[in-house]
């Protein structure tokens, strides 16, 4: 999962960075749905980032606790983690996907007035007088700054709970298996 979820965050990287450079240098009409399309797109690919890595921790977490329950020393080191891990990333992962949603929605609303004030194709774009602009700005400016965070912390998260799925795995083969009770009732 880490070595995917790198990828995704490049992805989600990438397309955040090219979606504000987009949006600085809005130009023209063209300029603006293109920027408007890189954000819907970006935004899906971020919110389904985050999604998959908070379903992942849940899915893990609930595996390493049913396996971990074999034995109360496992337990008590497994399942605090798992939840410690969660206890990391929801917060950031929540709130960086809140906020990448309500940042796009508002870049909507943003372009939606331009789009209707500028009248002609090849007139300016009157950013100034679209009067919600620089809120989308602050509401974007919270989304990348709360994606880093997010990013960083899932990374680090699923690097450590892929490292506890091998060491429970390795710790559960070396583990002496108890007989079965069908082995000893034919002797």
């Amino acid at each position: 999962m880490p070595v995917i979820l790198a990828i995704l965050i490049l992805i989600d990287a990438s397309g955040l960075a090219y979606t504000a450079i987009e949006g600085l240098l809005l130009e023209d009409i063209d300029s603006v749905r293109r920027h408007f399309l890189s954000g819907v797109l970006t935004t899906i690919a971020v919110v389904f980032t985050h999604s998959l890595v908070l379903f992942y921790l849940i899915g893990t977490g609930i595996d390493i606790r049913e396996a971990a329950e074999a034995s109360p020393e496992l337990e008590r080191y497994f399942v605090p983690l798992t939840r410690d891990l969660k206890r990391r990333v929801f917060p950031a992962g929540c709130f960086a996907a809140f906020f990448t949603i309500v940042a796009a929605m508002m870049g909507a609303e943003v372009h939606s007035r331009l789009i209707s004030a500028s009248g002609a194709v090849d007139a300016p774009l009157p950013i100034r007088g679209v009067s919600v602009w620089w809120l989308h700005l602050v509401v974007v400016s919270l989304a990348l700054v709360g994606n880093i965070w997010a990013f960083i912390a899932e990374f680090r998260a699923a690097k450590a709970n892929r490292a506890a799925i091998q060491e429970l795995n390795r710790l559960l083969t070396a583990a002496p298996q108890a007989p079965s009770e069908s082995a000893s009732t034919d002797s």
